[in-house]
């Protein structure tokens, strides 16, 4: 036991409980031995980086100083099929595999995680169908230079622009990296959110080890039909540790003749800053690409969703709100921060990236509040309370109710529910579509 523990055992005990508090509190009482086992797991990363560095372990270590690689990719020749990138370093060591991320169709461009730094791109086509990825099946590479991903360049927080790849599966190449990786086929489109593909474990995950969801997911937003670009889409972001499935009750009461769901499943620990330039970034192609040529959206927000929701507003509304934009809507979200958030920054041996950002008076909140959105678009904020309390249980009104949003908002609105049950309740639901209704100027036929 430390000197500081044996002559102050109080402290060291209260700070266990905080850490304690502060996981049950924002991610539910199952929650909790994953925040202990994320404080672990970083312990062990930081000794193997001191002991042998590797650019993946850096990419774990520091998420804020990590970005999203991204670039065009146009086909030489059709091919119909998944594409597996994959990015490869010599900072550390020679020809390091920093990432492997498989492309589903349409493969329109490429993504890949990584800290700054010098890196090669190679990709991959499973040409013999053999249901593998082999390092005789490379397609392209970067060619010339590496590329040299730099955070003064990244603008929004997330994104680095790269150089267009052009795929060429009638002239595959042999390399010798070590490269095998399975075939996974995958669709954004499920029927249900009832699919164990969204089961809630995967929120836990998320929030505490990013790179488990991502290989998950495999890419960021899904829908339960094929695109309808006569549709009004309703964009739903979940809240800490959550995943599309919270959505349920609100989705089934909507007319889905009229109204099209999109779901972005997102890793809730990372910055929110970089979650929502990425959602920025979705939104945008949804709107620029030929295949889908988005023309009316209207975004849902629950808890922290709301704020990266609001982040990627704001950076979509930073000259002027697209035309497609119809409004916004959140529920219980946290804009006045959570301030057992910022206790745990303070004392917490292992920090998430997230909670950095919902300390009151972080700099993210500061800009938030900076943001021009919600005074371009129409605003409508669904808070919840629990009689008796000052809260809905979570987030206290207070927060939820953050006097430099709620005063740019169309309307608000509270409900004595919970902060997970305002999904769940009646009332709440009917009001939410008669706000839609009057965002997209329509009649829904369902409550």
């Amino acid at each position: 036991m430390s000197k500081a523990c044996r002559t102050n055992p109080s402290r060291a005990l209260s700070k266990a409980a905080l850490i304690t508090m502060f996981a049950l509190l924002c991610s539910g009482c199952s929650h909790a031995g994953k925040y202990f086992d994320f404080w672990k797991a970083e312990r062990t990363q930081k000794k193997e980086f001191s002991i042998e560095p590797t650019a993946k372990l850096l990419r774990d270590l520091q998420p804020g100083d990590t970005f999203m690689l991204v670039g065009p990719i146009h086909q030489k020749t059709k091919y119909e099929g998944p594409v597996l990138v994959v990015a490869v370093t010599d900072r550390f060591k020679s020809r390091e595999i920093v990432a492997e991320r498989i492309l589903q169709m349409p493969v329109l461009y490429y993504q890949a995680y990584l800290p700054e730094g010098n890196y090669d791109l190679y990709f991959f086509a499973d040409l013999d169908g053999s249901g593998y990825f082999d390092a005789y099946e490379m397609i392209a590479k970067t060619a010339g230079s590496p590329i040299n991903i730099q955070k003064e360049e990244v603008k929004d927080g997330l994104t680095f622009h790269g150089p267009a790849f052009t795929l060429d599966v009638k002239n595959a190449m042999a390399t010798d990296l070590p490269v095998k990786v399975r075939v996974r086929q995958q669709d954004y489109i499920y029927p249900s959110l009832d699919d164990a593909f969204f089961d809630p474990q995967y929120g836990e995950i998320g929030m505490y080890d990013p790179k488990i969801l991502f290989a998950h997911t495999q890419r960021f937003v899904f829908a339960l039909e094929q695109f309808d670009p006569n549709k009004t889409l309703v964009v739903f972001v979940h809240g800490v540790a959550g995943t599309p499935r919270d959505f349920k009750y609100l989705v089934e009461g909507l007319d889905r003749n009229r109204y099209q769901p999109l779901f972005y499943f997102y890793p809730s620990g990372m910055p929110l800053q970089k979650l929502g330039s990425l959602l920025a970034g979705i939104l945008s192609v949804l709107e620029e690409d030929t295949n889908f040529r988005l023309k009316r959206a209207i975004v849902v927000a629950h808890s922290m969703g709301g704020l990266v929701a609001l982040s990627a507003l704001n950076e979509l509304c930073s000259d002027k709100a697209p035309a497609y934009l119809r409004g916004f809507i959140s529920f219980n979200s946290p804009y006045g921060g959570v301030q057992t958030a910022k206790k745990a920054v303070e004392n917490a041996p292992a920090v998430l990236a997230a909670w950095r950002d919902v300390a009151p008076g972080s700099p993210f909140l500061e800009r938030l509040y900076q943001g021009s959105a919600v005074k371009q678009i129409p605003f409508h904020l669904f808070f919840g309370y629990k009689t008796g309390d000052s809260s809905d249980g979570t987030i206290t009104l207070q927060s939820q109710l953050e006097h430099r949003i709620q005063s740019v908002s169309r309307k608000v609105y509270g409900f004595n529910a919970s902060h997970v049950d305002i999904l769940n309740d009646a009332q709440a639901r009917r009001t939410f579509n008669r706000v839609l209704e009057e965002m997209d100027g329509k009649h829904s036929l369902i409550q």
